[in-house]
């Protein structure tokens, strides 16, 4: 059986739990649900997803990706232990086992009998996350006990959980793999997400603009609240360039009041949080995409950026490099005059700024479509099915 030590101080954990666990799952307001492409197809073969929470984000849209893009040959369900309602991604089978129904989820593992269990996994601060660390870590250990096939997605810089019942680690990017991958353990790969770049085509009009802006979250997982400080920067330095700050988060009201602070208002426009559908069309706004963060395990609103066709300013730090594949529009990780003034630079250089753009859309198209990404899943998952 599951191991009873695990779900006992899980049960306790359970009450104070409940309401962080909703804070986590909830829906950034402003977003317009995404309903997920249907398939007439019923596949024999069954892959349960295991994700900690069914927020927007990258760790979501990967797996939202694989179950419209692998539909034709695997039946797919998601398992959280919270989400948000109304779900921001719907017309998908999603299932709720929150910490004080684990004896449930093991039912329900041992009664699908999954061929695979995909479990994407993103903790990094183990002691400020007890209760979601231990969540999955009892699911390790369900999948041990009930002879399992896992795959093990590692989506931020972290290192997994060392399990018998992984039978391969899947790392977003190669920085990932080679800071966190354990000395000893399963096979792993590195399998870039992949985007749906149809939605974000290379434009020249977004080449030609003259504002900067960024997409993300406003939260402390990437960004600071230095971070508004380049914009502010480039604003003061550069009085024509308007500065798009799209997203919601806890980091906003700081950034708006340093904006108000030093009478910039004019040249900002904070848009909150966005539908996907929309995002082409903010990101053709500006002509730089800026990327003032402190950390990155890949991230997919660098490659929509590229795809559009947009030149990406960002610090060096974490698969940022790797993502641009050069350091031609690179700043030191943190200084903030140092990316300022490259964001400026490249605003009075149309000629560069054209460059390293299109270079931007052809290694994105490359490297990073959701269709190359859905096929290296597909073959590693009948690879998996294969093999003893």
């Amino acid at each position: 059986m599951v191991r009873s030590k695990i779900l006992y101080k899980l049960s306790g954990l359970a009450l104070r739990s409940h309401r962080w666990f909703l804070r986590l799952a909830e829906r950034p307001k402003g977003f317009s649900p995404y309903v997920l492409r249907s398939n007439d197809r019923i596949p024999d073969l069954k892959i349960v997803h295991v994700i900690g929470n069914f927020i927007v984000g990258g760790s979501a849209q990967l797996v939202v990706d694989l179950i419209e893009g692998a539909g034709d040959t695997f039946r797919q369900s998601v398992v959280v232990p919270n989400h948000p309602e109304p779900l921001p991604y719907q017309g998908l089978d999603i299932q709720q086992f929150p910490i004080s129904r684990l004896k449930d989820l093991h039912t329900y593992l041992r009664q699908e009998s999954p061929d695979i269990v995909h479990i994407h996994y993103f903790m990094r601060d183990a002691e400020k996350y007890e209760e979601l660390t231990l969540w999955y870590r009892a699911i390790f250990d369900m999948c041990a006990d009930l002879d399992l096939k896992v795959i093990q997605n590692v989506n931020v810089p972290t290192t997994p959980v060392i399990s018998p019942s992984v039978r391969h680690n899947v790392y977003v990017s190669d920085y990932v793999l080679g800071n966190f991958k354990p000395e000893e353990g399963p096979a792993a790969s590195v399998i870039y997400p992949g985007s749906d770049l149809d939605h974000f085509t290379y434009s020249e009009i977004a080449s030609e603009s003259k504002n900067i802006g960024m997409v993300y979250r406003l939260e402390k997982d990437k960004l600071s609240e230095d971070s508004i400080e380049v914009f502010i920067r480039v604003a003061q330095l550069s009085p024509g360039t308007r500065c798009y700050i799209v997203g919601g988060g806890s980091l906003l009201p700081h950034f708006k009041e340093r904006v108000r602070q030093e009478n910039l208002d004019a040249q900002f426009e904070f848009t909150g949080y966005v539908s996907y559908s929309e995002l082409p069309r903010i990101y053709t706004q500006f002509s730089v995409f800026v990327a003032p963060i402190h950390d990155e395990s890949f991230g997919q609103v660098t490659p929509f950026a590229m795809g559009r066709g947009l030149c990406v300013a960002a610090y060096d730090t974490g698969a940022l490099p790797e993502i641009l594949g050069s350091r031609d529009a690179i700043a030191p990780v943190g200084d903030v005059e140092a990316l300022a003034d490259l964001v400026i630079g490249l605003l009075g250089d149309p000629d560069r700024r054209r460059s390293i753009a299109k270079a931007n859309s052809e290694r994105a198209n490359k490297l990073f479509t959701r269709e190359s990404m859905v096929t290296a899943y597909k073959e590693l998952y009948m690879s998996l099915l294969l093999a003893n």
